[in-house]
């Protein structure tokens, strides 16, 4: 740990971790940082982007999305929270960027991968100033080139990125704030521990579990001086609460989503094998390749094969072990390394965290762990490098820096596979440019109206097309299989019915509708089945030529008039 540095020494490291980061945020550029236009917007990629165009719009309107809250402010519609779960400190941060550059979906998708390579930032720093540079420059070169973490900043949903860059910040302002006596660090990191729980519940997950990892390897943080609490404790607590405020405020409604979770799902019960498989393909960088394989179906993607993989996920495994084993052997011979420990205990814990709250089954929820398997990895190569062993000393450091650019090379590779495989085919699924291209073509022809009758198109051709009308009933239509509940709409020529084949459908008021119209008359009806790139199916979109009325009461019944 470096502690008690003379003044020259740190002044250095500084020095060499700023060229560090300049040379990693060159290269997760160079990886994943062009082509953001593919491939085509998802739905809860966006999510968070439109309440910043509805506030900057002169004909803004507030999200109609439950749970969603907006303030006059401005003259606009201004963001307070997304979802009762969520709140709008993306949104919120998105408004500057698109008032300069517009909405658009690379001015998205570049603030998003900037606020995740600020968060790698803020991770070297927490590692510099515990751990020391060398782990520091090893971790983030393991981040920089994770596919895991590049292709979830670039096409955030979950709110990712931000998530990441409070965690990280939070960590390192405490840290040093900590370690040099000053009140203003602290509570600018408690700030953004709370922004962090603002931005989406599940950080308190992290708070939580990192605070127990804390007081396990520094138990004395409990009996300190109460003039320590006043002093740094105090503003870290002030911080959390003030950046927090806006989701306390809404407390209620967000405990109302969380619990309706909670009650349809027993604690960690139901989804074990969904996580752990969300686990091993974020750790082992093949998450994202098998979206693209499914057809972006998250239902799917355990039966693909072909997805490429690095070895992170083994190495990690049995970093976990073997840094276990050495910081008990450290312990017991008096040498342990409460920074060390930390790590290893606030891995463990963060993970158990996760896998014991209902129903987080997706990537954004995994890569809460981060950055700590990578600190991990990280911290075994580095003590195994430099274990003072005269005669393996050459062997074992040729062994550690091998195992690097094992690391680094498959993680390389693996990105590069799934960026060429979103360039090659736009996306496919639900997750396909073939919509984005669509809501253009509709957009062109005046009145026309889109109609979803699935989750996943709203969104893309809002963000896609602005002036395209569109109406999204399906929400309305789940409760309509109840008695005296039909769900009726009258159409004619101008409404454009979007749907999922049965492999893609998220609800099944796809098919059944598909079903219906097949048996009209052919002459009044117009399917059409888009492709990706590829020849692949995406989506369905179905027009009726005449006026007509559609009744669904758990089947569809339609009507010309």
């Amino acid at each position: 740990m470096p502690v008690n540095e003379r003044p020259e020494v740190r002044r250095a490291g500084v020095r060499t971790l700023a060229i560090m980061f300049a040379l990693l945020c060159t290269l997760a550029v160079v990886l994943a940082g062009f082509h953001l236009d593919v491939p085509g917007t998802y739905y809860d990629e966006v999510i968070q982007a439109e309440p910043a165009v509805q506030f900057l719009a002169k004909d803004g309107r507030p999200s109609a999305i439950p749970g969603a809250r907006t303030i006059r402010l401005f003259g606009g519609w201004f963001p307070t929270a997304v979802q009762p779960y969520m709140g709008a400190l993306k949104s919120q941060l998105l408004i500057p960027v698109f008032a300069v550059f517009g909405a658009s979906v690379p001015a998205l998708r570049a603030t998003t991968f900037a606020i995740a390579l600020v968060g790698l930032l803020f991770a070297m720093l927490w590692a510099r100033e515990t751990l020391g540079i060398r782990i520091a420059i090893v971790a983030g070169l393991l981040l920089a080139t994770d596919p895991s973490f590049l292709f979830t900043a670039r096409h955030d949903w979950g709110s990712f990125a931000l998530g990441f860059c409070c965690r990280c910040g939070g960590l390192y302002l405490l840290t040093f704030g900590w370690r040099c006596g000053r009140v203003v660090p602290p509570f600018l990191g408690g700030l953004l521990f709370g922004l962090g729980v603002y931005n989406k519940i599940d950080f308190g997950v992290f708070v939580a579990a990192s605070a127990v990892a804390l007081v396990l390897v520094f138990p004395r943080i409990v009996r300190e001086p109460i003039r320590t609490w006043r002093r740094q404790l105090l503003p870290a607590g002030l911080g959390l609460a003030l950046g927090a405020a806006p989701m306390i405020s809404g407390a209620t409604a967000a405990l109302s989503a969380t619990g309706n979770v909670f009650r349809r799902q027993s604690l960690g019960s139901g989804d074990w094998a969904e996580k752990s498989h969300t686990f091993a393909a974020t750790l082992d960088g093949s998450y994202f390749h098998e979206l693209m394989l499914s057809g972006g179906s998250f239902e799917r993607m355990a039966q693909v094969s072909g997805a490429a993989s690095s070895p992170f996920l083994v190495v990690f495994t049995l970093s976990l072990v073997y840094l276990g084993a050495v910081l008990w052997r450290d312990r017991r011979q008096g040498e342990l390394d409460p920074a060390q420990a930390f790590v290893w205990a606030a891995t463990l814990l963060i993970g158990i965290g996760i896998f014991l709250t209902p129903r987080t089954v997706r990537i954004h929820h995994a890569l809460n762990i981060y950055p700590f398997p990578q600190y991990v990895v990280a911290l075994v190569l580095v003590r195994i490098h430099s274990r003072r062993d005269v005669r393996s000393g050459a062997v074992r450091r040729a062994a550690t820096v091998a195992a690097l650019a094992l690391l680094v090379a498959g993680n390389i590779l693996v990105t590069t596979r799934i960026l060429d495989h979103m360039r090659s085919t736009g996306g496919k699924g639900r997750w396909s440019d073939s919509l984005d291209a669509f809501a253009q073509e509709l957009s062109s022809r005046p009145g026309t109206v889109a109609v979803s009758l699935d989750w996943g198109f709203d969104g893309p051709l809002r963000f896609a097309a602005r002036d395209l009308g569109r109406i999204e009933p399906f929400w309305a239509m789940r409760s309509a299989n109840r008695p005296g509940r039909a769900w009726r709409f009258s159409g004619n020529a101008r409404n454009v019915y979007l749907l999922f084949d049965e492999d893609f459908a998220v609800f099944e008021f796809g098919p059944k509708f598909l079903a219906a119209v097949g048996a009209l008359d052919p002459s009044s009806v117009e399917i059409r089945r888009h492709v990706d790139r590829e020849g692949d199916p995406t989506f369905v979109s179905v027009r009726i030529t005449r006026p007509h009325q559609i009744t669904y009461d758990g089947n569809f019944e339609v009507e010309f008039r």
